[in-house]
């Protein structure tokens, strides 16, 4: 099910626009989320966390920033999963907790929270318990 998220935050990247072919980040994503207002996506691979950070207001069809931090093994406090990576003032950390969360029509088993050098992003992430309406 995290494919199916990972797979739906690409379709969204990628419109109806033929190219390369799916946005992938990561090898074997292991965990994934997205958040709008301003638009960002973290993918959580084998080897790597990698942050896409919409730029000027954050629009899914604009142009993006990739951040990219070695992956780390998640920790837990509570109910509460976080990988953390980085050093010194270049540090991510992304945070789920499990509880409905909807973004773009879409509702997530996780609430999530990005932290990178300080900066917060609030979003969806985990498996999607239901696709958008028609």
């Amino acid at each position: 099910m995290t494919r199916l998220l990972f797979a739906s935050a690409a379709l969204l990247l990628a419109g109806c626009a033929t190219g390369p072919g799916l946005y992938q980040p990561v090898q074997d994503p292991r965990y994934t989320a997205i958040g709008h207002d301003p638009f960002w996506m973290v993918a959580i691979g084998d080897d790597r966390i990698v942050l896409r950070l919409g730029h000027d207001g954050g629009e899914e069809a604009g142009e993006h920033d990739d951040v990219a931090f070695p992956r780390t093994l998640p920790r837990h406090e509570g109910d509460a999963r976080i990988w953390q990576s980085g050093e010194g003032t270049r540090v991510i950390a992304v945070e789920a907790r499990p509880g409905p969360c909807t973004s773009g029509g879409r509702e997530f088993e996780d609430n999530v929270r990005v932290t990178l050098s300080g900066r917060e992003l609030f979003g969806c992430g985990g498996r999607l318990i239901r696709p958008p309406r028609r």
